[in-house]
Order: structure tokens, then sequence, then C-alpha cells
């Protein structure tokens, strides 16, 4: 049966399909779906002719001459989710969410003093789980059904029973990762160590220069971290770099991103500055200006083949995330074995429990872990603000502590970090689809639009009505910050 006889009874979701049209493109989008595709003048005024309830018609004289073009066209639109076949519009269902990422913070204390530090980290604190409780937690995390384990802290080689607890961890099935500030590897025998067990290796860096990096981490630890670079590079492992992206950075990324041209890493994960832990106080800072100059960075740059921006999700149509994963597809361990739902989201309101009184897996059932990780952009209490978004289902609202940095409240959007997430998935699109940098150049191309009535989505410019953020210059301190120290040989 031809598409074309069906006409009278297609379906279009117009609370979920929005156009954005430039000079000499058109794009269309599917909220819900994650769907997108590029529309001919002729479909995008089809799509609209449809969205209100204007049947086309068949005519020498008109754009369709005959059914075989307009059945043709009306595909275009029923195969990328723009319009529904009667009785086929899709319905979201909430899955059970596994456990599939532990965090665990194996020690709080950290030979760095990195400024924005969303950890906070210092000394080790007392109390930390011992070798034998790191154990137990390793057994647990592989009985709570997890694949992957990651061992964060602090500094987790500060701790002298780390490649112990890994050995635990690979035999009780895990995958294993580490992320570190690389300074404590000294040795070919360290990286050929952590070679052996750890399936991933991220190390932090803020610069690709001492220049860049050593006024946040400390006098002489850029060489010591381009030293581990290299060590780990000798026994085969490439790693990932992990880059929190500032006002004092941002027009040095591309000695940054250089670095992937001097070593073998797997990619450069970069994410852009905020307020937490010890970010809350310190006078580093990443507004519209500064994600202005990563989007034209990605565009422009042929070093940008080495970042991937944490902020966007895989550029695939109909991958549709219901979430940021915190309180189910990953947890957080500290130190001490408080479980929270997410390493950014560790306030006494959000402990779920600990693992010295609980296992993880009834902890992991707690309600306050269920709550998060059952809300969704389609339902739920911490998305509410997502429901009417037109880029929801390729978002998932985003990092939730990011928004919470801003709005005060982990349940509330930060509508400016809601308007750099449209942009960049808007152009994170429109790369994928292989335009010409011409095209991103035309205000249109950041536009929604209804198709039914021409107008701009409602939510394009709510950034506008965000409250002010309070200076952290008014910030009572409730903490000393520490200098940045130097690194011991």
């Amino acid at each position: 049966m031809r598409i074309v006889d069906q006409l009278g009874k297609l379906d279009v979701p117009q609370d979920d399909i929005v156009v954005f049209r430039t000079a000499t493109h058109r794009l269309a989008m599917n909220s819900s779906m994650a769907s997108w595709a590029l529309l001919s003048p002729r479909q995008d005024d089809l799509l609209s002719s449809l969205a209100r309830g204007v049947a086309p018609s068949v005519s020498p004289d008109g754009p369709y001459r005959s059914a075989r073009d307009l059945d043709r066209d009306l595909a275009h639109l029923v195969l990328n989710y723009m319009v529904y076949l009667p009785g086929w519009r899709p319905r979201y269902q909430n899955m059970k969410v596994d456990l599939n990422i532990v965090y665990y913070a194996i020690t709080e204390g950290c030979n760095l003093r990195c400024p924005y530090c969303y950890a906070s980290s210092e000394k080790k604190l007392p109390g930390e789980l011992t070798p034998e409780e790191t154990l137990r937690l390793v057994d647990q995390v592989a009985d709570a059904g997890a694949e992957t384990m990651v061992f964060t802290g602090g500094e987790p080689m500060m701790r002298r029973d780390l490649f112990d607890a890994v050995r635990r961890a690979k035999e009780r099935g895990l995958r294993t990762n580490i992320i570190t500030n690389g300074t404590l590897i000294r040795r070919i025998e360290t990286a050929r160590i952590m070679a052996e067990l750890f399936d991933r290796v991220t190390i932090s860096m803020d610069g690709g220069t001492a220049e860049r990096h050593e006024p946040t981490r400390g006098r002489g630890t850029f060489a010591k971290s381009i030293k581990g670079l290299g060590l780990l590079n000798e026994v085969g492992v490439a790693p990932i770099i992990n880059h929190v992206i500032t006002a004092e950075n941002v027009d040095y990324m591309e000695e940054l991103a250089s670095l992937g041209e001097r070593f073998r890493i797997r990619h450069i994960r970069v994410q852009q500055h905020s307020d937490l832990g010890r970010a809350k106080y310190d006078d580093l800072s990443f507004e519209w200006a500064e994600y202005l100059k990563t989007d034209d960075f990605v565009w422009s740059s042929p070093y940008a083949k080495h970042l991937i921006d944490d902020s966007k999700a895989a550029v695939k149509p109909c991958n549709i995330r219901g979430n940021c994963g915190m309180g189910g597809h990953e947890i957080y361990v500290n130190s001490l074995g408080n479980v929270y739902p997410c390493k950014l989201v560790t306030s006494p309101a959000d402990l779920a429990g600990n693992v010295r009184h609980a296992s993880l897996a009834e902890i992991f059932e707690a309600p306050s872990m269920k709550e998060l990780r059952d809300s969704n952009i389609f339902d739920g209490s911490v998305h509410t603000d997502c429901h009417r978004c037109y880029i929801r289902g390729a978002c998932g609202g985003g990092c939730r502590a990011f928004h919470m940095a801003r709005s005060g409240d982990l349940r509330k959007n930060s509508r400016h970090f809601c308007r750099i997430l449209r942009h960049t998935q808007i152009s994170t699109i429109w790369k994928s689809l292989g335009v010409d940098r011409s095209v991103v150049d035309d205000p249109g191309a950041f536009v929604p639009i209804r198709p039914a009535d021409g107008s701009v989505h409602p939510v394009y410019e709510d950034w506008r009505n965000e409250s002010p953020v309070i200076p952290k210059a008014d910030l009572v301190r409730q903490r000393r910050l520490l200098p940045v120290v130097g690194v011991s040989a």
C-alpha cells in the first residue's frame, strides 16, 4: 500500500517537530525520537502542510505532478519519524536500569590542589576503607552486576594497595579504569603494571604546555604528566586526556589538542568548568562567550578531531537518552564507603547508604536512587524542565550536577547550561551531516521553527529568564582554599 493512500490519516507529532532553516538547507528534528533529517524545500513545505492539516494535492501546476513524487517525499518524512503512519506513533517505555559503572574514590588524598576540584580533595580522610574493606567492596561491585569499576580520588595512585584492589576486580571479571593526574607514573615498571591491569587510563591535564597547565596544577607538574603519558605509550597504552575548559585556557585549545599529534591517545575529553566542589570559590569560569569559542574551534581547527565534548551525545539518530544515568547506569562510592548517585552529587541529602552497613546491591535499591534513575525527559520529578525542550531525546537532560551548580537545585535546569546544550547538539548534528561551515554561520541554523504555524519554539530563548548567578566574590567562604602545591620527585 502506498503512503499517499493514507494521506488523511497520517499522524504529525506537532509538539515534537521543529525545523531549522538556513538560506541553503533545511534540518527537521523530532525531539521525542531524537531523530533528524535534511529536507528539500519541497519536503519542508509538505511537512508544514501536514502539520496544519492541509492535504497536498497532485496537480500539473503544483509541486507534485504525480502521486509517485508525493509518495517519495512522504516516505522520507515517515522513515525519519517526522510523520507517523496511522497507529504507529511510538510510546516511551521506562525500562529497568541495571548498574553498569561504579566510580570508587579509593582515597581523598591528593598530591595536587587544583582550584576547581569537584571532590575538594586534599588529605587522606580518617576512616577511609581499609585494604580488606576495599577488597570486599570490589566483590560487592561484581555481585551487584556492574561491568566496570573506575578507580579515582583524590589521586588513586597515592593508595599503596591500589593495584591489589584492581587485581581483585580483574579476577571478578570487571573492566577496570583509572582517572589520575599522571604525575606518579614515574617508572616504566609502573606503566607496565597499569597496562596489565587497566582497560582504560585517563590523565587529567589543564593545558598543552607548562605555561597553561601549571597555574592550576602546580610547578613541575606538566613535565611529570607528560613523562607519564610517554611511559604509557611505551608499553602500548593510549590514554584518554581529561580537560576542563575555562575562560583562562579556552584560547589555547589547539595547544592541548596538539598532544594528540605528539602522543598516542584515545581522545581528549573536554568539559566546561562548573561551580562544583572547590570550584564554587575559585576565580575561573565558563560562560556563553567561551562556549562559542569552543564551537568555533570544533568547526575550524584540524586538531579538533582529537576532542570529544562531554556535553554531546553520540551523533546517531534515534539514540534516545532518557537521562544522564546517575543513580542507575552509574553510582559513586567515596573513600569512606558512602554511596551517592553520582561523583558530582555528594551532599548529605544525596547519601544513599554506606557499604559498611549494607551491601551495594541493597543500597542501589534505595528510594532516592530509584527516583533519580526512573526520572527521564518524558516523565519524572527530576526532569520537569526538560519535558517541552526541542532537543530532549538527544540530550537526556544534560548533567544534573552542572544544572545544580548554577540553579542550586538538582531538579531545576540552568537556562544558561540548556542554552549551551541546545546549541552544541544542533551544531554537532549539522557537522555530522557534512554541511559547510557557512551553513552554521547562518543564524537560522539554530532557530527552531514549528512547522504548523511558523513560530519560534517557546523554549528557544528561555535562557533570558535565568536568575542572576551570585558573584563568587560575594559567597561566604566556608572552608580555607589551599594553595596549589608542587610535586616532589
